[in-house]
């Protein structure tokens, strides 16, 4: 207990003592104000972190922290300067949405890194981007072979982005929109057309994917479709 009391009773502590509600307040002050500070900045100030929106948000870090930890510091004095920040970001973008030149300039040029599936080598270089580095954020977009890809950009904000080609891409509404547009097209009886109908759609569910060689039949010489009697098959 005679430790204790001469502990608490030490200089030092008493200016702990002394200082803690002061530090608490800044604290509590600064991260309001830097959360406003964010919310103002808008969404891409956290979403997508271009070089300018990083360098914002540890500038903001490195600001906010003098306030808090300077207490001979004026408390606004550390406050201003994270007020003004967030008002440069706020005019950079806004300049950035009218002049595209500046917007090249903070924000850098996408890269290409794949085209109609090979690999530019060059340009993983200038990127500093290894294969595994690409195989990974190619994986992540559920590619298996960089043959399927039509083109993949590394983007300003640091991440890859996939273009696939048509038929490694998944079915679209328009690739439905032709398999039924071909089927309803054929002169067949009622009955079998309702069974090719449904025979299709079954078969776009299963696969995923519409395939035009699938449903391609020879012709009758006047144009009809051949078919089986009693049969719902085509032949």
């Amino acid at each position: 207990m005679w430790i204790l009391a001469q502990i608490f009773t030490s200089d030092w502590a008493k200016e702990l003592i002394q200082h803690v509600p002061v530090l608490l307040m800044r604290t509590v002050l600064t991260f309001i104000l830097v959360m406003i500070v964010v919310r103002w900045t808008g969404k891409r100030s956290i979403a997508n972190l271009a070089p300018f929106d990083l360098a914002m948000m540890i500038m903001i870090g490195e600001v906010a922290a003098i306030p808090i930890g300077e207490l001979d510091v004026d408390f606004l004095h550390g406050l201003i300067p994270v007020a003004l920040l967030g008002g440069l970001h706020v005019a950079l973008t806004t300049v950035n949405l009218h002049w595209k030149s500046f917007e090249r300039w903070t924000e850098g040029f996408p890269t290409l890194l794949v085209k109609d599936g090979r690999v530019l080598r060059r340009n993983l270089l200038k990127e500093r981007v290894s294969m595994a580095d690409l195989m990974t954020a190619l994986r992540h977009k559920e590619v298996e072979d960089v043959s399927e890809v039509k083109e993949a950009w590394m983007e300003q904000a640091g991440g890859i982005s996939v273009i696939l080609k048509r038929e490694a891409g998944p079915a679209t509404p328009r690739d439905v929109e032709l398999v039924v547009e071909r089927v309803l097209a054929r002169r067949l009886p009622g009955v079998v057309q309702e069974a090719v109908e449904r025979a299709v759609r079954d078969a776009i569910a299963a696969a995923g994917k519409p395939s035009a060689e699938a449903h391609a039949r020879p012709r009758q010489p006047d144009g009809r479709r051949w078919y089986r009697e009693g049969d719902d098959v085509l032949h």
